[in-house]
């Protein structure tokens, strides 16, 4: 609801901006399928409660690369005002845009593609450790958690993902897991990247043995 007020009706009052936008929902949906009888669900646009509305993604959606930059420049414009919260929202709908479905088939391949290509991913990398960041300074474990575990699946040598991660461990009692992980990230970082300087993952690794040595091993966090 906040993306489509800022997008639509950036000056109106909330109240009015809210009533405007059930009513152009309603009217895309019955312009999208004119014969939608009445009470039935639209097959493109659903809405959750009050406040929450979703466009489901068919095979034969396309996707607006372009909305992907706009998104970007708003959480990054969020960030700077210090707007957390939206800043949040807006990366995570950067992250929330599968990067495939921008260039399938055989023309993903073409070099003329290759400067957007690196584009997409550097903004959803971006997006992930700003995510990571943010909710990690809110407090938000679960979420920060979570875009952790993601940024590792893009970039498993990313440092800020996996020094989260252990501290997570650490922090729940799992300081021989949070140990076992450390070294084998920087064993992977060793043969990928080269010997560099990783001092807050030694750091960490040093706090892990510490507290490893001097108290029980807990059952691990989920």
């Amino acid at each position: 609801m906040d993306e489509l007020i800022d997008l639509g009706w950036p000056q109106a009052t909330r109240e009015k901006a809210t009533g405007s936008i059930h009513v152009a929902m309603h009217c895309l949906r019955r312009m999208l399928e004119p014969d939608l009888p009445p009470g039935h669900d639209s097959s493109f646009v659903h809405r959750s409660g009050n406040t929450f509305y979703r466009f489901e993604a068919g095979q034969e959606w396309w996707t607006d690369a372009d909305e992907v930059v706009r998104l970007f420049d708003r959480a990054r414009a969020s960030d700077r005002q210090g707007d957390s919260r939206r800043a949040c929202f807006y990366y995570g709908r950067v992250t929330a845009y599968p990067l495939h479905r921008f260039f399938e088939g055989e023309e993903a391949l073409e070099p003329r593609l290759a400067p957007y290509r690196t584009r997409y991913e550097t903004l959803h990398s971006q997006s992930l450790v700003r995510l990571i960041r943010l909710h990690r300074d809110r407090g938000e474990l679960e979420e920060c958690l979570e875009y952790a575990y993601r940024m590792l699946t893009v970039n498993p040598y990313n440092e800020l993902a996996a020094t989260v991660i252990a501290e997570a461990h650490i922090t729940h009692g799992g300081s021989a897991h949070a140990r076992q992980r450390l070294c084998t990230f920087l064993q992977s970082c060793v043969r990928r990247l080269g010997n560099g300087n990783r001092t807050d993952v030694l750091a960490l690794c040093e706090r892990a043995v510490r507290e490893a040595s001097s108290a029980p091993e807990p059952r691990r966090p989920n």
